[in-house]
């Protein structure tokens, strides 16, 4: 007998068509507040993913894709974020690791199609004012990135960035500044005593 299905009494196993298992009506007005929820937190956060991600990689189309990923990501699981003090957060550090994913993934295409000496053509889009130095904020290692695109783009405090990142206040510090001090010297600015 298959799953869901019940037999009905004096019927043997042999031609029997089983008859479904009627499932426990859903509630119906706890489901629609769930999604309601979600929906905001969609509409409040899908702008602001994208900004934050085209800093990190460069590419709006890409930027967009991966801030729909995380959202479709955060909505599987919306009965468990919710309930986060800081769902917010949890979508950030999903989008910045799936950034991460993407910016390994790119590099490895790169090496591969260097290996038979081709080469890429270049991205031909670009996003407004400020491309030429977001491009060299993506120059840095991954976490110092995401460090001062956090803090400078999205404003957020120190505490917060380490939050999204998942790691110590303290580590969170030391990634901004070391990616500031890198800025610094790609910019070819004079660091502060």
């Amino acid at each position: 007998m298959a799953l869901g299905t019940t037999r009905s009494e004096g019927d043997d196993r042999r031609g029997a068509v089983p008859e479904p298992v009627v499932a426990p009506a859903l509630d119906r007005q706890g489901r629609d507040a769930r999604v309601t929820g979600f929906e905001a937190f969609f509409r409040e956060e899908y702008p602001r993913l994208v900004v934050l991600l085209v800093a990190v990689t460069g590419s709006r189309p890409v930027a967009e894709e991966l801030a729909q990923e995380a959202l479709l990501r955060a909505h599987v699981r919306w009965d468990r974020i919710v309930g986060y003090e800081r769902p917010g957060a949890w979508v950030r550090r999903v989008a910045l690791n799936l950034a991460s994913h993407h910016r390994r993934r790119r590099r490895s295409e790169q090496r591969a199609v260097d290996r038979v000496g081709r080469q890429r053509p270049p991205e031909p889009y670009a996003y407004g004012d400020g491309d030429d130095f977001w491009a060299l904020v993506r120059r840095l290692p991954r976490r110092q990135a995401a460090a001062v695109a956090l803090h400078h783009l999205e404003d957020r405090p120190v505490a917060e960035v380490a939050l999204i990142l998942g790691c110590a206040e303290g580590t969170a510090k030391a990634h901004l500044h070391r990616g500031r001090a890198a800025l610094a010297r790609l910019l070819d600015i004079p660091e502060e005593p």
